[in-house]
């Protein structure tokens, strides 16, 4: 594991609580809250936390640990959706703001130190495969949950 990979592991476990709520924050200026829809601020907000602390734990992990977590993670996550009654497009709003607010962390954590390109775009794409994993279980295990209900 590089230097980059090690800092950004423990930056994204440390700085969790602040980078859910800038997420948040982003979402509701893109997505406003309409009329009659389920929102809990706070579930919201530890979904985003716990995606976040995964993703940078997951850094330190082989790829099949990291892979079993995320999974789970997102089996879990895509079962209280439901539970909760949220639709999939409310409850996918947010990840395009986990990913840029984690490539903004990258970013910084880059120009920092002496890190160069090629161990940026290897975070980067480990990244965002970690991410789609997550988006994808999620979706899978929405929609199979939903037409097993049918």
């Amino acid at each position: 594991m590089n230097q980059l990979q090690h800092t950004l592991a423990k930056t994204l476990i440390d700085d969790s609580p602040t980078l859910a709520e800038q997420i948040l924050t982003l979402r509701f200026k893109k997505y406003p809250i309409k009329d009659k829809q389920l929102f809990d601020r706070q579930s919201s907000t530890d979904y985003i936390m716990k995606l976040v602390q995964l993703i940078g734990s997951s850094l330190v992990l082989s790829p099949s640990a990291r892979e079993d977590g995320l999974k789970v993670w997102a089996i879990q996550t895509a079962r209280y959706a439901l539970e909760y009654g949220q639709s999939l497009d409310v409850a996918m709003q947010s990840t395009i703001f986990i990913r840029s607010e984690i490539l903004h962390v990258i970013e910084r954590l880059a120009e920092q130190g002496e890190t160069s390109v090629k161990e940026v775009i290897f975070i980067i794409q480990e990244i965002n495969q970690m991410l789609d994993l997550c988006f994808q279980v999620f979706t899978e295990t929405y929609m199979e949950s939903i037409l097993e209900a049918m």
